[in-house]
């Protein structure tokens, strides 16, 4: 370089120092070789446009020597500020730029090349150390924050856990794994008793209940050793400080070490006693009768079954059902307050009764209780044993002045335990406690498995009957009811038929019998009466003018409903209710059943025709009979079968009978007759002078599609 060019003027250098492409590629390689030698979180583009600007700023202090520091060190801090501060960051950046400026101006200003660079790697040692400190600044402010909020946490930490510990209702104790006491919260004191003192000389162990100490210990020997359940949580048993026991909730884990060790037990205790005697108490009044303390039906049940399995199997069991006879008097006559404290005695002699024995006593409800023996050389034999229970009940229990005495019917079943089974057994001595009550008061029954069959299939019958009549299993048959004189016809009576898929087909009476039993009976009154009467109308329709008779059963006869029943049948049609005959039987408008008269006296006056079936005679019944709307009555079965079966129309019952015929004529009725087979029958209460009959002899009871071609024959 000449003299003369130093001395030229730095303008002279401008137009091409600023060459737009020569920074651009500039700026294009250097920020290449930046991007080899350190992260630069910045896009690549603005990268190349940061240092284009730093490029400018070199060049600018390439024409103004006074800038040179100032500029340097500016673009040494620029580079430090982007984040080019990898470890060969710096040495390429100014290998780059020192090439770059001396390819492109040449040697003539290396002495200001040189300072520039100086310069640059003065402010880009400057700014990285400050850099530096200030991140280390940062980071021991950013460390002593998160200390002092660790500290202030732990310390609420630990507050917290204080004031939980210190306050909460639950017992709380921190113990070593050998169970010595290393803490315990004031409500484990509340709850146990002990103090805190007191504890330091025990373990958790002392606390155990007898019974559950073995339990416990091996509960928390396998919690420290880490197999199984990783937290016990149970209802046992502790030793309060007085030597009562309480029940308690135990929920106990393990604080274990740093090293996962296990360190120490916190067992939690809640005391529970009260909910445990409550649930107790609750237990026992399901299984016991609130009236007498005795176990009910389910426990006695499950004793039963109990007793089957665990007793020898060659040994026997007796089981007495009993029913109190008659026990409704005592209620409606005394009170329930009385009834109740005979209950009472009934239970207590019971139990007296088989002190001696290995026996249970139970209270199956109502009037009914239940003796379960199982039998031993000294036991009494059944008809001991039943004798005795109606001595003990016969004695007078006083109600002030007032003694009551009780008797029971009382149904048996005898088992080898190896051939019993609980719920038969049961059902065994239900039926024969009914056989018991059906022969009378005070009477017992021994079971007879030969009749078993017979007997289930009749529950089954009763059982399956509501859902018969559902499903439109029954059918209204008809009998004729014929003059005995011989001019025709004079009635069908309604009767009903279950044809039944097991049994084959029952008749009405057994119909009526069975639906005692399953609580049916005034069902299907209903839809007998309903039925009969549509069909009535169909006849009549047709032409068919006949009279329909309905004999209902006692229930059915004295249910209050009755008269609503007939008169919502009777509105629903257009057939007189002259058509329509009701015969009710004698027990239910007799004695006190002045309801059942009123019904029968207004059913009357309605049109309908009323009679009555089941009469014998008496002089009750023949009052009835002048002070009642009655044209007729049918005799009782029973007295039709004396007839038949007299040895002698002269015999003394048979001419009490023949008497009837003209003491109901007196009083303005007919004497109708039932159950006639044959022509011998019918000539005698012919000549007795009974007017209308049915039975065989006149012909089977008629499916309601026959009646009509049975009618067309009788015209």
């Amino acid at each position: 370089m000449s003299e003369g060019a130093a001395d030229d003027p730095p303008s002279a250098l401008v137009p091409e120092r600023r060459d737009a492409d020569w920074r651009a590629e500039v700026a294009r390689q250097w920020a290449a070789q930046l991007s080899t030698a350190s992260y630069i979180p910045l896009a690549r583009a603005t990268v190349e446009q940061t240092l284009a600007e730093l490029v400018d700023r070199i060049v600018a202090a390439l024409d103004d020597p006074s800038t040179l520091d100032e500029i340097g060190r500016e673009v040494g801090a620029r580079l430090v500020e982007m984040h080019a501060t990898g470890e060969t960051s710096l040495p390429l950046s100014l290998d780059l730029l020192r090439d770059a400026l001396v390819q492109r101006f040449g040697y003539d200003e290396v002495h200001r090349m040189l300072a520039l660079v100086a310069a640059i790697a003065a402010g880009y040692a400057a700014a990285d150390r400050e850099s530096t400190f200030v991140q280390q600044e940062t980071l021991k402010k950013a460390l002593l924050r998160s200390k002092l909020k660790a500290d202030r946490e732990l310390a609420a930490s630990e507050a917290r856990f204080g004031e939980v510990f210190t306050t909460t209702p639950i017992g709380v104790a921190i113990s070593d794994l050998q169970g010595n006491f290393v803490q315990v919260n004031p409500a484990w004191e509340h709850t146990l008793g002990y103090r805190e003192q007191a504890l330091t000389s025990m373990t958790i162990h002392d606390l155990f209940h007898p019974e559950d100490a073995e339990y416990l210990s091996a509960a928390y020997r396998e919690l420290a050793e880490g197999g199984g359940a990783k937290r016990l949580s149970d209802r046992k048993r502790l030793l309060r400080a007085n030597g009562e026991e309480a029940w308690a909730y135990l929920a106990v884990s393990v604080l274990r070490g740093s090293d996962g060790a296990p360190r120490n037990f916190v067992t939690m205790v809640e005391d529970i006693t009260e909910l445990h005697m409550l649930q107790a108490r609750f237990r026992y009044q399901a299984l016991h009768d609130v009236l007498t303390g005795l176990p009910n039906r389910q426990y006695f049940f499950t004793r039963l079954e109990t007793a089957l399995v665990n007793f020898p199997r060659d040994s026997r069991m007796t089981l007495y059902h009993l029913g109190l006879d008659g026990f409704e008097l005592i209620n409606d006559g005394l009170g329930y307050e009385v009834g109740d404290l005979v209950i009472k005695t009934v239970a207590r002699r019971l139990e007296q009764l088989v002190e001696d024995e290995e026996a249970l006593v139970a209270r199956f409800g109502g009037t009914e209780f239940a003796i379960l023996v199982w039998e031993q050389e000294k036991t009494p034999p059944v008809p001991e044993v039943v004798r005795l229970i109606n001595e003990l009940l016969a004695e007078p229990v006083y109600i002030g002045e007032q003694g009551i005495a009780a008797s029971a019917s009382v149904g048996v079943v005898q088992r080898q335990v190896a051939e019993a089974e609980a719920s038969n057994m049961l059902w065994a001595a239900d039926v024969a406690l009914r056989r018991a009550e059906a022969a009378g008061k005070r009477q017992w029954a021994l079971f007879d498995p030969d009749r078993a069959p017979e007997e289930r299939i009749e529950s089954k019958l009763a059982a399956v009957m509501p859902g018969g009549l559902e499903q439109g299993e029954f059918d209204v048959v008809y009998r004729p009811l014929v003059r005995l004189d011989g001019s025709g016809l004079i009635a069908l009576e309604a009767g009903l038929r279950w044809d039944t898929s097991e049994s084959g087909t029952l008749e009405h009476d057994e119909c009526l019998r069975l639906a005692e039993r399953s609580g049916v009976t005034l069902s299907l009154r209903d839809w007998m009466v309903e039925t009969a009467w549509q069909q009535l109308r169909e006849w009549h329709a047709d032409g068919h003018r006949v009279q329909l008779n309905l004999a209902l059963s006692p229930n059915q006869g004295q249910d209050p409903d009755l008269a609503a029943v007939i008169h919502r049948v009777l509105d629903a049609g257009d057939v007189d209710p002259g058509w329509l005959r009701l015969c009710l039987p004698m027990v239910a408008i007799s004695g006190d059943n002045e309801e059942t008269r009123d019904n029968f006296r207004f059913l009357s006056s309605r049109g309908i025709k009323t009679s009555l079936h089941g009469f014998q005679g008496s002089p009750e019944e023949l009052r009835l009979l002048r002070e009642l709307p009655v044209d007729a009555v049918r005799l009782a079965d029973e007295l039709v079968a004396i007839v038949h079966n007299a040895e002698s129309r002269d015999a003394p019952e048979v001419q009490a009978i023949c008497s009837l015929v003209p003491l109901t004529r007196a009083c303005g009725a007919q004497l109708w007759v039932g159950g006639i087979h044959d022509e011998s029958q019918a000539e005698t209460w012919r000549e007795m002078g009974c007017e209308v009959a049915s039975g065989p002899h006149f012909g089977d009871p008629l499916c309601s599609f026959d009646v009509a071609d049975y009618l067309h024959a009788q015209n």
